[in-house]
């Protein structure tokens, strides 16, 4: 009797675990399917109570840049693996291997911008939960990322990428930009 509630509780134990790794799975998988949402219409809110603080600052400021370069991002997953689902604390680490495509596509024409990638990342999510649910704390490369374009395509005017106005005669072209012509060096002064 004793070897049957033993068992019977090991089983249900190993059901309750099987069950947090399906949802932090899943929790990957919705996150990527809204991700991909957001960038795609410009829109960070989509994400909003899927992420912690820090990571959704992180994704407002990377698809308001792609809007103020006056693109959107259209990416899709191609495949995912998952190479690794544990528990830690009260969270979960979930470890892929992804592929993707994506392409930049200008705002209202839907015309394609610059190359088109084919890209290989290996990806750590961190889950906590909050309110019953699972909550993506920190998202980061496990490995380098295999990228396949060289360039992300830019604006000619990379103020806007620091949310200026497109400067003119005046503008400062901030440190670790490409030269901008008749831009001014940081510093430097007009004759």
């Amino acid at each position: 009797m004793k070897v049957a509630g033993l068992l019977a509780a090991a089983l249900l134990l190993a059901g309750c675990r099987d069950g947090g790794k399906e949802e932090a799975e899943q929790a990957v998988r919705t996150y990527i399917a809204r991700v991909i949402d957001a960038y795609r219409t410009s829109d960070a809110s989509l994400v909003d109570p899927l992420v912690g603080d820090q990571q959704g600052v992180k994704l407002l400021g990377l698809i308001g840049v792609k809007r103020d370069a006056g693109v959107v991002l259209d990416a899709r997953l191609l495949e995912i693996e998952f190479a690794r689902v544990a528990r830690e604390g009260d969270g979960w680490v979930v470890e892929t291997r992804e592929r993707w495509y994506y392409k930049d596509r200008r705002i209202g024409s839907g015309e394609q911008v610059g190359e088109d990638s084919t890209d290989a990342y290996a990806m750590r999510y961190r889950f906590s939960r909050k309110a019953g649910k699972l909550v993506l704390e920190d998202l980061a490369f496990a490995v380098p990322p295999q990228v396949g374009r060289k360039v992300a395509p830019l604006p000619d005017d990379v103020r806007v990428l620091h949310g200026l106005p497109p400067g003119g005669e005046e503008q400062a072209v901030p440190a670790g930009h490409p030269p901008v012509p008749g831009a001014r060096e940081p510093g430097e002064k007009r004759p």
